[in-house]
């Protein structure tokens, strides 16, 4: 059990930083989602919206990573506590 949390943590940070690194590319993948019909056929007005709202999603998914991260190294450190007063 104890590998499987770093691994979903390190998923998700690698989804997230998909759309960092090419929100067009993302923005173009969606468009079928969002919009049904391709990327090339949007209006620049609705090529922004999009991006922006991937990019917000983005944002999102990084803070809730964090969050899930910070979480875990403080129920570690507690229980490494535990662990440690119980010995002595």
């Amino acid at each position: 059990m104890s590998y499987k949390i770093p691994a979903v943590m390190s998923l998700g940070l690698l989804m997230a930083s998909c759309t960092a690194m090419d929100p067009q590319g993302a923005a173009r993948q969606q468009a079928e989602t969002y919009y049904g019909r391709p990327y090339d056929q949007l209006s620049g007005r609705e090529k922004m919206a999009l991006e922006d709202h991937l990019a917000r999603q983005n944002n999102q998914a990084w803070h809730t990573t964090a969050h899930v991260a910070s979480g875990v190294g403080r129920l570690l450190q507690g229980a490494g506590v535990l662990v440690l007063g119980a010995k002595h």
